[in-house]
């Protein structure tokens, strides 16, 4: 099972199916970079991954760059939203993400493979606006670090579940500097992919999650994390994937309870 970092969510919900099929399935929890590289492993020849767990428009992505890929993956379950956090220096004065500079605000996303970079790639896809703002990769703790200093850059992107570690750490140990904004822009639920699906919906990040960084709730998109599967492996193993699937029932509600 291909996640993400230890620490990452992903890691942490492979380490919870894991345990749930103890001495039922043998699961052996793979450390990644993320979304991307969890799919180009289950799509390689031959598959270094039986089961990944995926942001639903890393899929999509996939499909925009690697349009000659035949991969053939089976959706097991949807296991809980992922939110677009767009945190900026105070100074900045935009209102939404609509509202920020191309000439004046520079943006900072995590690196390569990550689900953040992902989806700051599709959103450039589908709205060239947010293609034009200067992005710059780089690791998370650097990225708030960048912001918090409002210099060499103003704003960054993070995708992730509600509370999570970095975002917590934003808040408590940056809060003073930095806020949240909001990203509403009806071009992102168009529909996109081989099977022209909405993978953006409007969702908002309650009050109170993050008290230093915003006072109110804020509008963003929301998108979900997958958990796939090979259906070679179902196919080899039909009373694993019946386990596999009960096990996920069980341990799906803890995960979209929130924070």
């Amino acid at each position: 099972l291909c996640t993400g970092t230890v620490g990452n969510n992903y890691h942490r919900v492979g380490t919870l199916v894991a345990e749930k099929l103890a001495g039922k399935v043998d699961v052996k929890v793979i450390e990644t970079r993320g979304s991307w590289e969890n799919l180009e492993r289950i799509d390689s020849e031959p598959r270094q991954c039986d089961a990944v767990i995926a942001q639903d428009d890393a899929y999509a992505l996939y499909q925009f760059e690697k349009p000659k890929s035949s991969l053939t993956m089976d959706r097991m379950a949807t296991l809980y939203p992922e939110y677009v956090h767009l945190l900026c220096h105070r100074s900045v004065e935009a209102r939404g993400a609509l509202g920020l500079d191309p000439a004046a605000h520079r943006i900072v996303v995590n690196e390569y493979g990550s689900g953040t970079y992902i989806t700051w790639s599709l959103l450039g896809r589908l709205n060239r606006r947010f293609a034009r703002l200067r992005a710059t990769e780089v690791a998370i703790d650097e990225g708030l670090l960048k912001i918090a200093d409002g210099v060499a850059a103003h704003c960054m992107v993070f995708v992730s579940g509600l509370g999570a570690g970095s975002l917590k750490r934003a808040n408590d140990r940056l809060g003073s500097k930095l806020k949240l904004i909001g990203l509403l822009d009806d071009a992102l639920q168009r529909k996109v992919g081989r099977d022209r699906r909405q993978v953006y919906r409007q969702a908002e990040i309650p009050a109170g999650t993050y008290p230093a960084l915003a006072a109110e709730a804020v509008k963003t998109q929301a998108v979900d994390a997958i958990f796939f599967v090979s259906p070679e492996w179902k196919a080899r193993h039909p009373e694993g994937a019946r386990r596999l699937a009960a096990g996920l029932i069980e341990i799906i509600p803890s995960l979209q309870a929130g924070p």
